[in-house]
Formats: C-alpha cells, structure tokens, sequence
C-alpha cells in the first residue's frame, strides 16, 4: 500500500459519500411522503413514492463497494422498510418479509418502527368508529413484536438498537390495547344512549 494509492480510495470515498448522503436523504422523504400519503388514504400517491424509493434503493446498493460509508444510509433503509409495510398492510397484503433485499438490521428496525405507524392508524381508526379495523391492527402490532423478540437477544451492534426499539413497540401496544378498550366501552355507552 502506498500513500498516493490512500489518497485516491479517500477521494473515491469523499466523493461517493456525499451522493450517497443526498440519495439517503430523498428516501426519507419519499418513505415520509409514502406514510403521510397511506394515513391520508392516498394510496395512489404513496404506491408512487414506494416506487421512486425502490429506484432509489437500488441505487444505494451500488455503494455496498463502499464498506467504509454504505452503513450511514441504513436508516433511510428502515425509514424505507417501514413505510413499504405500512402500506403494505393498509392495502391488506402485509406479510413480515420484503419482495427485495435489504441489510437484515435495517429490516429488522423497519419492522420495530412500523408498531408506531400501526398504533396512529389503529387510533386513526377508532376516531371513525371502524374498530374492527382497530382490532386487526392491534394484533399485526403484537404478531411483529412477538416475531421480532427472539431477535433481542442478539448484540445490539447487530440489530440497531432493537431492544429499545421493542421496549417502544411493547408500550404503544399496551397503549393501544387501553385505548380500544375504552372505544369499545364508549361505542357500547353510546349504543345504549341510543337504545
């Protein structure tokens, strides 16, 4: 190894982390915009999101040969991750697993975070009185998190802070729980008002 050989892996470095910085940075928009879309029930708008994402993710790919740097777009991966299941699930075709490769931590996160989009979209639904809806994503929530849990036991260098995540995951699912009991005791009050 010589200096001069350092000196153009840094420039090759330099030059590869600033497009991939600004590539990370529109996949967050777009999964922020695919979110904010599905809870708006603009479907349409975050399936075409979802896709100039998935253009995107395949451009951060291309940086793998950049060890050194690929690891700081891993949370724009999740952010990803988590708005591509959210829709997913909306649309009624959620499954825990991705039609496209992604690192596994980022999967994981993904996954962790998408508990909190499902708890706005359960209340979401209770606030129109839909809590059958309510109640089938209080279970998804659960299903993720018993399904993510073995995962805990690993070091957290490897599953990006999933234990802290779970412990959020595990408190808006209890938040949710109280929160369609009352629901449903003010719907059965109401009804009977009406009665």
């Amino acid at each position: 190894m010589r200096l001069d050989e350092c000196r153009k892996r840094f420039e090759e470095l330099e030059k590869a982390r600033e497009r991939l910085l600004k590539i990370s940075r529109d996949l967050r928009i777009l999964s922020s915009k695919a979110v904010v879309a599905t809870h708006s029930k603009n479907v349409e708008i975050a399936e075409e999101n979802i896709s100039r994402g998935r253009e995107i993710l395949e451009e951060i790919r291309e940086f793998q040969s950049f060890p050194e740097i690929y690891y700081s777009a891993l949370d724009a991966i999740q952010e990803f991750v988590e708005a591509f299941l959210f829709l997913k699930f909306v649309k009624g075709e959620f499954e825990i697993s991705l039609e496209f490769d992604v690192p596994h931590s980022a999967f994981l996160a993904g996954l962790a975070d998408l508990v909190g989009e499902l708890r706005r979209f359960a209340l979401s639904r209770m606030i129109e009185n839909d809590l059958e809806k309510a109640e089938r994503t209080l279970d998804a929530m659960e299903k993720i998190y018993s399904e993510l849990l073995p995962f805990s036991s690993f070091p957290e260098k490897l599953v990006l802070n999933l234990r802290a995540k779970l412990d959020v995951a595990r408190a808006s699912i209890e938040r949710t729980k109280s929160d369609l009991i009352s629901a449903r005791l003010y719907a059965s009050l109401d009804r009977n008002r009406r009665h």
